[in-house]
């Protein structure tokens, strides 16, 4: 036990470190940059270096005070990144929301209108692939989305698509049916379907990041190419663990909902029984 957990607290660092102190020490770097260089000094590299120096040079009589700097600023520098990634973390959910919507409230009518607007192609490329049998019919409407449309991105009904399939093959409701049939699960299936997840959440984060960076562009405009970057790369990672955990969804109800529905076959115990049950087992105690 005494090993287990010492393996789970070094991942656990492991994984800390990763996700939130080296991200945040590189947005603090890039925080300082711009703070010395502004927009007028943008591209003046010498400026950034002229400060770099200050902060490493010393006369040889203060050497000491300057590593006594050194040592508080790297032990400053570990809880900001951690508390700069913790924001980070925090932007996932508006940065989901907005990648897969339905959007909030001041953006419900462009919502609608995107969402109307793929529904349409969707309709046209669905009906040309049934009336002719052409393949690129179809590939043009999976290309749209696998369901009707209901959100205004792909992204959103991608991850919308595993509700609506099952409920037209099984007739089962997923958001009832999901925490059920997760107990149930062999630990194998459980580790894949936590790191999907965990990657498509990580790819949310990383939006999180782009948001922190576009703020940096007040200061210094180069920030705001970074948080163009940064967008690009979570958008494509948050599609591409999308289909993975959308698919792995699917495949897990497909595969083990017998198993459900033997658990949960009738005969279920009569109210009577079950205080019987609880009746027993009070005296117990």
């Amino acid at each position: 036990m005494t090993g287990f957990l010492a393996e789970l607290g070094r991942k656990l660092a492991e994984r800390w470190f990763t996700l939130l102190v080296l991200p945040g020490l590189a947005y603090l770097l890039a925080a300082a940059v711009a703070v010395r260089l502004g927009q007028g000094d943008w591209h003046d590299w010498r400026v950034l270096w002229d400060g770099f120096a200050g902060l490493t040079e010393g006369e040889p009589d203060r050497q000491n005070s300057l590593a006594v700097r050194a040592v508080l600023l790297v032990l400053a520098a570990v809880p900001l990144s951690a508390g700069v990634g913790a924001v980070a973390q925090a932007l996932a959910a508006p940065v989901e929301r907005a990648l897969c919507g339905p959007w909030p409230r001041p953006f419900a009518a462009l919502s609608a209108r995107l969402t109307a607007r793929r529904a349409t192609a969707w309709r046209a490329a669905d009906d040309a692939h049934h009336q002719g049998g052409d393949p690129a019919s179809a590939a043009r409407r999976n290309a749209v989305a696998l369901i009707p449309p209901e959100h205004p991105t792909r992204l959103g009904d991608r991850l919308r698509a595993p509700a609506v399939r099952l409920d037209n093959e099984y007739g089962i409701d997923l958001a009832t049916v999901w925490p059920r049939l997760w107990l149930i699960l062999p630990t194998a299936t459980r580790d894949t379907l936590t790191d999907t997840r965990a990657r498509l959440d990580t790819a949310f984060a990383l939006g999180g990041w782009a948001l922190l960076y576009l703020l940096l562009a007040v200061l210094w405009w180069p920030a705001a190419l970074i948080a163009l970057a940064v967008v690009a790369v979570s958008r494509h990672r948050a599609a591409l663990a999308a289909e993975a955990y959308a698919e792995l969804v699917e495949s897990t109800v497909d595969l083990h909902l017998d198993r459900l529905l033997t658990r949960l076959a009738e005969p279920r115990p009569a109210p009577q029984q079950g205080r019987a049950l609880t009746e027993r087992l009070r005296r117990g105690l």
